[in-house]
Formats: C-alpha cells, structure tokens, sequence
C-alpha cells in the first residue's frame, strides 16, 4: 500500500518504493527528484552499476543510445557494457555479448502476435510460411543482458546479475542458434540497444545462412537508441517482413523519471519518428507500439496522451496495452485492475486509434 509522503493520498493497489503518488510527481516534482534519485541509486548500487549517467568532459563518448555517456578509461557506461576505454568500445556489446538464447514455438506470446506474421499469416507469402500461425516454425528468442533504462518495475530484472559476472559470448554462439525451422529472430531484454553492433554482426551471418528462406528481425526496445542505429534497426525489419516493439513507459516526465531513472524528451522524439515511418509498410505492420498498465502511475491520462500522439501520425499503427504483474522494487504492488485496464483501453480508442489490444487479460484483478 503506497502512503503518499506528501499528500497523504492512500493507494491500496499500489506498493511504497517511491513514496510519492503520480499527482505528487506532476505537481510537486522539485519536493520529490532528490528522493526519486536516491530510490535509483540504491537499486543500481546492488549491482554494481553506475548511480547515473556517465558525463566525463574527457571521457570517450558513445553514441549507440540517447543517453550518450561520455567515460573516463575505468568509467562503466549506465547500461553496463562498456567502458571508456578503446579495448572495451572495440570489443563489448560488439564482437562479443551478454545474452542468452532460446526457440519458441509459434504463435508465442509478443506484443506483435496480433498483427505479426507469425502470428497470423499477415505478409504471406513474401513473409510468412503459413496463411495463419505458423504452427511447426519457431521464434528465436535473444535475450540482452544489459539496458539504458532503470525501471523499478522490470519484468526481466535478473539480467542485472549478468553485470555480476563475466559471461561474454561470441556472435557465432548466437548464429549457431537458428535452425531450419527458425522463421524469426526477436531480441530483446533488458534491451537490445546497448549491444546493437554486436546484434547487427550476428543478423548479417543468420541472414546469409538463411538465403532463401523466410528470417524475420523483429526488435522489443526501449526506443532509447539513437536516431543512425533506429535507422538500421528500421532497416533489417523492413527488407525481413519482422518490426520493432517500442514499449512507451509513460508520457509525463516525471512520472517517466520516477519509474524508469531518466527523462524521456528523446524517447518520444523516436516515438515520433517511428510512428512516421509506419506507412512504409503497414502489412505487415513495421512499427508497434506497447504500454504496461503499471497501478497508479500508468493511468488512463498517460494512455490517452500516448494514444493521442500515435494517432496523430497515422490512427492505423498498432498499439497493445499490457497487464502487469508486480516484480522487482514494485513487486509490493497489486497486478493491473480489469477496470483500469477497460478504462486505459476505452482512453486509447477515445484518442483515435483503430488497433488498439489488451493483452495478458490474465494477469488483471478484480471483477
């Protein structure tokens, strides 16, 4: 149960990590950011992770995410990957990476399964074997073991404990885990962004390996990377018949701040840009866009501005709105109420767009 410290407002569905409820965020955010910094801080601290983002005037910068961290030679960037020095950017997150792998029967559960080829047949026969799912065929599922964002809420959080060990893996050991009836390839995370190069390495060699055949990339991000490396990404996706799944966190500021450490001023700038991009192919769809019902703070205000600017741009872009299950520093918190959820789901269609889905239904409480 969240007490806000300022208000006193009372939340039942909601757990204590920030102390404060969404309206305190909004209104009151100079009362709260030293607060909001220290719960961050000593969430990343367990891990040994930078407390923030890296911001050497000497330091070598890197130019793969948004963030855009600048380190000294024994300086770690906020994601965990590399360091400043030149044998590190040379080699971490590019011809070697944290990830695991694993192949998942199709149709699986992704934001995309609605609209996707995979899931439907939607591109056949140019991007899927079937005209429906593609029962017998398989997902590659790559799991980065790293990300730019520090959400209090991960689902996957345990790829944290990746930055405790070593565990460096080549791309060939990625490669070698397509087979026959691999029809697409998904990464994932964490996030996929940090480790770009190396994810570009290993998607050249899977699709010479399997000319001829059907390799969908698809990609579940952040929309943290910056705008060259978003291209590239766009790019595979495009000439594949796979999309990117850019999960929108929050549309305040503060309220983004709060649950995930940084600001996201270019996360929705990339938001705009991908959602422009959408008419190039819109079957099947090359740009989803996917938003966790997180309670209190994710409400239908924030659903509503999210839906409202997708929309703007093109109402026919996909959107998933998604259940929440309690993990990590909100594990204290209730899953996503089916009234929330309806309410969220009737702010999105209210915004304009047409395609709007509820997923992980499951997961939500109450009548």
């Amino acid at each position: 149960m969240l007490v806000c410290s300022l208000c006193g407002k009372v939340v039942e569905n909601a757990g204590s990590v920030l102390g404060v409820c969404r309206e305190c965020l909004l209104n009151k955010w100079h009362d709260v950011e030293s607060r909001i910094r220290n719960v961050h801080l000593k969430s990343r601290q367990r891990f040994h992770l930078p407390e923030e983002v890296p911001r050497n005037s000497n330091g070598r910068k890197c130019k793969i995410c948004v963030l855009g961290c600048s380190l000294g030679p024994s300086e770690t960037g906020f994601c965990g990957i590399r360091k400043g020095e030149p044998k590190s950017f040379a080699l971490d997150g590019n011809l070697r990476g944290k990830f695991s792998a694993y192949l998942d029967p199709l149709p699986t559960n992704c934001v995309a399964d609605w609209v996707c080829p995979g899931g439907t047949g939607s591109g056949y026969p140019r991007f899927a074997y079937e005209r429906g799912p593609e029962v017998g065929y398989y997902n590659l599922a790559v799991f980065f073991e790293a990300c730019n964002l520090n959400c209090l809420f991960c689902q996957n959080w345990s790829f944290k404990l990746a930055h405790l060990r070593s565990g460096w893996r080549s791309v060939d050991e990625l490669v070698g885990e397509i087979n026959d009836r691999t029809s697409c390839v998904c990464f994932f995370g964490g996030d996929p962004s940090p480790q770009l190069p190396f994810a570009f390495r290993a998607i050249k060699k899977m699709l010479r390996q399997k000319q001829g055949s059907i390799l969908r990339i698809c990609w579940e991000t952040n929309g943290m990377a910056s705008r060259p490396w978003l291209d590239k990404m766009l790019e595979f996706s495009l000439k594949t018949g796979g999309c990117i799944k850019v999960d929108i966190k929050a549309w305040s500021n503060p309220v983004y701040m709060a649950m995930c450490g940084v600001g996201n001023e270019k996360v929705i700038e990339n938001v705009k840009y991908l959602a422009e991009r959408f008419r190039i192919r819109r079957d099947p769809p090359l740009v989803v866009f996917s938003t966790l019902l997180v309670p209190e703070y994710v409400t239908e205000e924030e659903v509503f501005q999210i839906a409202k600017l997708i929309a703007s741009i093109d109402p026919d872009i996909p959107y998933t709105l998604l259940g929440f299950a309690p993990q990590f520093e909100m594990r204290d918190f209730s899953t996503t109420a089916k009234a929330h959820a309806e309410s969220c789901l009737d702010a999105a269609l209210s915004a304009g767009l047409k395609r709007v889905r509820l997923a992980n239904r499951h997961l939500l409480c109450g009548a």
